[in-house]
């Protein structure tokens, strides 16, 4: 008997690791996440390139862009700064001065080390086509020397820093764009250039140099079917050298973004959650990925604030990937140093907070006060935790959990002057232990009704070192009922079927009127069907774990929306139209418009400059027939459509191109619309469409608009 299971458990290993995919997502998306990735927590990014050369952009922009701000979109600041430093020099004969004659990969390495990150993301080939090692498609394509061994360093940058990571602790991983802006055969055949030059790269990179991430970019302008990604992935899952460990992105073709691929991949994007899937989360520390001089000290976030970005994105269950640029010598600089150093210093003492923790029930606890700010300038992480408005609330604690351990761990942004920690909510058993775990001083804690009160130690700098946040751990504590799924299918066209399912054993809570869920809520016993718009919160609760947190699903019960009695109509929709640095949905809607008229169209085309601008359209659409009417946006960046005032289409965000749906009832006749939509930076685009039940999608014609 014992032979026979000792079989069939090696037939199950054999199985597991024998799992093949199909070039589809459906299969590809199945695909873990390599465990390493989602234990490790904090990666660097390495944006360094022959744009460091110039390493030059206007404040709030990205370096790395240097080559399309001066080709591309002929930006102005650029190209003043061009002029002043290389005169008639082209951009391609810049890279005669990438020498990295200080580049020391070694010391790169120890420092990543010390940093206490695990993993590195370096840019093997940026946009601007400029490859890292020696390619042999980047040689065919270009006229010219375009290669680190063929031009300015003169050596293989990827294999020198790999081989030196490599004797860390540290993995290597690397960055990969796409498409090349200004590539001849990119802009004359996108779909050769694909097959004959992003192909054989990527299987070069995968087979020479074995990553631990492989990190793709570049992808808005194409569909994933050119780059024939789904075959990639396939191939590289089911037969490459780095099947078991690779980890990859989410980046592989217009639209794919946050839905398929590997580990979703937000930038500059901290409002972004993504619970049921591992994602990360990368920025820079100042403004711009690439080193740019223009960047003053002020300019760069503090130890503080990226520690406190780094627990944040832990607490909420994902990784953190900061960014260093390092300049055309090869030096990474002082302060980028200095930043990582820090960081490495907390992490020492506090990283098992970090490391190897999982997303609990609770992320966060929230003082009293506002969390709604207008005012997004600055740095909003310090806002709501450390430096807030007056009247505004902040996180007092950020929690991780983990589950091997059993320990849960309560970060605290700042010291209570009085000493005294409340930790809402948490009802402790008798005689849990808990402790500082920077120093391992033991902690007197009592219940005080729902809550508990630690009583820190004086604060002492001496012995309390790495001041930039505190962790109190709490021993054997925090086991908890996964969350709920909750979902909905439409047997009925206008009115959802509810489906709630939760851990085998567990016993499930739900309320449908917007209020909090409780153990006194009516108790799950079988799908229902859905009486009125809006949430189905549910919680679930096994014996001997916590309840779970609050699952929440938004469903919709269609009723007819009867047509608006209008009055005398003029053709088309009225435009307003806005520019700014930091404009979102509702700096837009409520803001002062610089131009004002009408428009047969909805997108941009009407816009007055490249980027970070705004368009709201308001108006009538008049309808043929009662029908269901499915409305689309496809933006980039966000948007959001109103029927009657009422949201339909939710496309809110900085995302690049991404398609969001809705659907409305609507009688014959005229309903109001209303779109907004805004731009901040980086592309741009919006297209409005609507299809009725069992039709295709169709642009709104002109002669549906009126005002």
């Amino acid at each position: 008997m014992r032979k026979l299971l000792i079989v069939a458990t090696l037939l199950s290993v054999t199985v597991s690791r024998a799992q093949t995919y199909t070039p589809d997502w459906e299969s590809l998306d199945k695909r873990p996440v390599p465990s390493w990735f989602s234990n490790d927590k904090f990666g660097i990014f390495i944006h360094w390139g022959m744009y460091a050369v110039p390493g030059y952009t206007a404040k709030g922009n990205y370096s790395e862009w240097y080559q399309q701000y001066l080709q591309g979109r002929r930006d102005s600041a650029v190209l003043k700064y061009h002029q002043a430093k290389f005169g008639d020099r082209n951009y391609y004969d810049l890279a005669r001065d990438f020498k990295a004659e200080l580049f020391n990969p070694d010391e790169w390495a120890k420092l990543f080390e010390k940093s206490g990150a695990k993993y590195i993301v370096l840019t093997s080939k940026h946009h601007d086509g400029y490859s890292l090692w020696p390619s042999a498609e980047t040689r065919k394509a270009w006229s010219f020397p375009w290669t680190s061994v063929d031009v300015g360093p003169k050596r293989d940058l990827i294999g020198d820093l790999f081989t030196a990571v490599r004797k860390t602790t540290v993995r290597a991983g690397m960055y990969y764009s796409l498409y090349e802006w200004f590539n001849p055969l990119w802009k004359s055949d996108p779909a050769k250039f694909a097959e004959q030059h992003t192909w054989p790269q990527m299987k070069d990179l995968i087979n020479r140099y074995q990553p631990d991430v492989f990190w793709t970019d570049g992808d808005w302008d194409a569909p994933a079917e050119l780059w024939k990604s789904q075959q990639f992935l396939t191939w590289l899952y089911n037969e490459s050298v780095v099947k078991d460990k690779v980890v990859v992105n989410d980046r592989w073709g217009a639209g794919i973004r946050f839905k398929h691929g590997g580990i979703f991949t937000p930038e500059y994007q901290p409002d972004l959650d993504f619970e049921n899937h591992a994602w990360e989360e990368s920025r820079g520390m100042g403004f711009s990925y690439g080193y740019n001089r223009e960047e003053d000290a002020w300019d760069y976030n503090s130890t503080q604030s990226l520690i406190l970005q780094l627990m944040d994105k832990v607490s909420r269950g994902g990784n953190f990937l900061l960014d260093i640029g390092p300049d055309e010598h090869g030096k990474i600089p002082p302060i980028m140093q200095d930043r990582l150093l820090q960081m490495g210093e907390w992490l020492k003492l506090n990283g098992e907070s970090i490391y190897n923790t999982r997303r609990w029930k609770t992320t966060s606890q929230w003082s009293a006060g506002r969390r709604d700010y207008t005012d997004r300038h600055g740095d909003m992480l310090l806002k709501i935790t450390v430096d807030p408005d007056p009247g505004y609330a902040v996180k007092e604690v950020f929690y991780t959990y983990n589950p091997t351990a059993n320990n849960l761990y309560a970060i605290l942004p700042r010291y209570p002057q009085n000493r005294k920690l409340v930790l809402k909510e948490i009802k402790l058993p008798a005689g849990t232990k808990l402790d500082l775990l920077s120093t391992g001083q033991s902690l007197a804690w009592k219940q005080i009704g729902n809550n508990v009160e630690v009583q820190l130690p004086e604060y002492n700098p001496s012995t309390m070192k790495a001041p930039w946040a505190w962790v109190v751990r709490i021993k054997q504590y925090g086991a908890f009922t996964p969350k709920p799924q909750v979902n909905a299918v439409y047997k009925d066209p206008l009115r959802p079927e509810v489906t709630i399912q939760a851990v085998p054993g567990a016993t499930i809570y739900y309320t449908t009127d917007g209020s909090a869920v409780t153990t006194k809520s009516t108790l799950y016993k079988a799908p229902f069907i859905l009486g009125n718009t809006g949430p189905v919160k549910a919680m679930a609760v096994k014996a001997g774990m916590l309840p779970s947190g609050e699952a929440k699903g938004d469903f919709r019960v269609y009723n007819l929306m009867k047509a608006q009695i209008v009055g005398t109509t003029s053709p088309g929709l009225q435009y307003s139209y806005y520019e700014g640095e930091n404009l979102d949905i509702r700096s837009v809607e409520t803001g002062a418009a610089l131009k004002k008229g009408t428009t047969s169209v909805i997108n941009e085309s009407i816009k007055q400059r490249k980027e970070k601008y705004g368009l709201l359209f308001t108006g009538y659409i008049r309808l043929d027939k009662q029908v269901m009417y499915e409305f689309f946006t496809t933006s980039d960046d966000g948007s959001q459509l109103f029927i009657d005032d009422e949201l339909i289409v939710n496309n809110d965000g900085n995302h690049g191109m991404e398609e969001k749906s809705g659907k409305a009832l609507l009688a014959m006749g005229y309903h109001k619309i209303k779109i907004i939509y805004f731009d901040s930076g980086g592309g741009n685009g919006l297209r409005v469409q609507f299809r009725t039940e069992g039709g295709e999608k169709k642009e709104l014609a002109s002669e549906m608009l009126w005002h």
